[in-house]
């Protein structure tokens, strides 16, 4: 859908400046004074739980910002999470307790591309529009859903700037790997269209299970592949994994790529030296000049007492987008709330939101970062860096 008017300005105490002028009524039928209930599920334990704890920090700051300013409507804020441990069946559960025995007013979505596809249809079946600041990845864009809309970039994003890299450095061959889900998935199928349009081949091409502990094997036929590029499509404790299976078995390539996981701050910390000249997919920066960021990224290592990531900062830009939605509606009016989702450019700290009319997001894009001197740097697009590209990789002495 063409977006019929953009939303500027959309930091917190904007937001809750124009929502506390409307006092609308609450299609659940809670009194005014009660607070407008906000479900979710988040990982707080399991797989994704490293993660999981900026995702779910990102929707708390908002929260309370907003809160300290009157909140929405004239009523306080309160999220009701449920960890999903990780596991896209227990969030499916736990979403459903959310609306059918919780009566929470408003959904977002959870973390992982994978958890967000399993819960999708109860957006639709309850017509409650969750925005989804975890899934990049499109399959749950291609089943005609009309209340889940997408709050990162889309999937294949997360690695062009890897593939535009091998291919100015002239590095011909990828090996590419990754967890057996849905995010890499995504990623995987799209890996090889995108390189050979860049003049790279795929020599290899396997995915591991979820929650594998051991990268032992995979990394063995990586080795017998010997590529250029190694391209892991992981999250934080595979990467961590990787990397370490990787120098065990001295596999050597010019460029080590990973999607996510080197993007939290303490990745550095895990693995050490060997972090220097790794690059990861980043989908926020606090040196990006967009709305509000100067001020969210402070106010997030005052309140929690580290820097934010990118999940973070999605989370947080997803509340933005749904503060906008509300005053616009002035109610607490699904549709109302959905179609203005559906319609509108609102500008947040991640850049300016905007889908199509699957839900898919076409306004944010994906930066391709380096850790360099224990820092994370943007390196790619140019209009963007912070750094240049220190190349080929090579392990730590």
């Amino acid at each position: 859908m063409k977006a019929a008017s953009r939303s500027k300005g959309i930091a917190f105490l904007l937001s809750a400046a124009i929502l506390v002028c409307f006092i609308g009524a609450n299609s659940r039928t809670a009194g005014a004074a009660d607070p407008i209930v906000i479900g979710t599920t988040v990982s707080q334990s399991g797989a994704y739980a490293d993660v999981g704890k900026y995702a779910l920090q990102g929707y708390q700051l908002y929260v309370n910002q907003v809160n300290a300013h009157g909140g929405w409507l004239g009523r306080q804020l309160q999220l009701k999470v449920y960890d999903d441990a990780s596991d896209p069946a227990t969030s499916v559960t736990e979403y459903q307790k959310l609306v059918q025995q919780d009566h929470v007013n408003l959904i977002v979505g959870p973390y992982s591309s994978a958890i967000t596809a399993a819960v999708a249809n109860i957006a639709d079946q309850y017509k409650m529009p969750m925005i989804s600041p975890e899934v990049a990845a499109v399959a749950p864009f291609k089943r005609n859903l009309k209340y889940i809309f997408q709050g990162t970039a889309t999937s294949d994003r997360y690695v062009y700037g890897a593939i535009q890299i091998a291919k100015q450095y002239g590095y011909k061959t990828i090996a590419l790997t990754g967890e057996d889900t849905a995010f890499p998935r995504s990623i995987a199928a799209a890996v090889p269209g995108m390189a050979e349009a860049a003049g790279l081949k795929v020599v290899f091409n396997e995915l591991y299970p979820h929650n594998a502990s051991d990268y032992t094997a995979i990394v063995q036929k990586i080795k017998q592949s010997n590529p250029d590029v190694v391209l892991a499509i992981s999250y934080f404790p595979d990467s961590v994994g990787i990397i370490r299976a990787l120098k065990q078995a001295n596999v050597t390539p010019k460029e080590l790529f990973f999607t996510i996981g080197p993007a939290e701050p303490n990745f550095a910390k895990e693995v050490g030296a060997d972090s220097q000249g790794v690059l990861f997919a980043n989908n926020w920066s606090p040196e990006l000049k967009t709305e509000g960021n100067a001020a969210f990224a402070k106010a997030f290592k005052a309140a929690f007492g580290v820097d934010p990531d990118y999940h973070a900062a999605q989370n947080y830009a997803a509340m933005q987008v749904l503060g906008a939605a509300i005053a616009s509606a002035k109610s607490l009016d699904n549709d109302k709330i959905r179609d203005y989702m559906a319609t509108h450019e609102v500008d947040t700290v991640c850049g300016t939101y905007h889908v199509d009319s699957t839900g898919m997001q076409t306004g944010y894009d994906s930066l391709t970062d380096q850790w360099q001197g224990g820092k994370q740097l943007v390196v790619y697009p140019s209009k963007w860096a912070q750094a240049k590209l220190i190349t080929p990789y090579s392990w730590a002495k």
